[in-house]
């Protein structure tokens, strides 16, 4: 178990993951403000968590949850 949780938090030293990372955050953030904070011509929170519950029919713990996570991310 120890082995298998420090492969998951093992760090590299290589440029490779920076990139990805940074180009990911690059890609989430705005659809995340978009969604949160009204951003990039978006419809911010209130106006999202309506369209995610009402129109999609999902649950309003898991469309904040999936907000949260887009912003955050």
């Amino acid at each position: 178990m120890n082995k298998i949780m420090f492969s998951l938090f093992q760090t590299s030293g290589s440029v490779g993951p920076l990139v990805l990372r940074v180009f990911l955050a690059v890609v989430m953030f705005p659809h995340g403000a978009q969604k949160v904070l009204g951003w990039f011509g978006g419809s911010g929170f209130a106006s999202s968590m309506a369209f995610f519950t009402d129109k999609m029919g999902i649950p309003a713990v898991f469309a904040f949850l999936a907000v949260l996570t887009e912003f955050l991310g």
